[in-house]
């Protein structure tokens, strides 16, 4: 297969609450666990993993029911995340944010922490898919 490994990828339909970061983050270390991903890729990961769920549960304007889908993938090199709603915000850019500000970070610590970051329209449905790629050394 000349030395290239398909991608393994897991999928997750979560509901639209305040515990769903949290459901997030489990759902994430377990699945890096059974792909032998550890360290400080697999830790910033599941940290923008949490902030891009948390701005799709506290920001997507999306009707009532709507669920956010979240993927991860690991190719052998990198782990990559998506987190898509069915909100139509298109503004995604870091927000500026005063230093005693509670709200605000979420996509400036995600630029901070992952090597690539950006977005697109949701592949299957409305809305939109934010994504952030953490490659893995050693």
């Amino acid at each position: 297969m000349d030395g290239i490994r398909p991608a393994d990828d897991a999928y997750w339909l979560l509901p639209r609450s305040p515990r769903t970061p949290g459901w997030a983050r489990a759902f994430f270390r377990a699945q890096a666990r059974a792909w032998g991903v550890a360290g400080p890729a697999a830790e910033a990961a599941e940290l923008a993993l949490s902030e891009l769920v948390t701005n799709a549960v506290r920001h997507a304007r999306a009707p009532r029911g709507r669920q956010i889908g979240v993927r991860a993938v690991w190719d052998g090199a990198c782990l990559r995340i998506e987190v898509a709603d069915a909100g139509d915000c298109v503004d995604l850019e870091p927000a500026p944010h005063g230093p005693d500000g509670e709200g605000g970070r979420g996509l400036a610590v995600v630029a901070a922490v992952a090597d690539r970051w950006g977005h697109g329209p949701r592949p299957h449905g409305i809305g939109k898919t934010v994504w952030a790629e953490f490659p893995v050394r050693g």
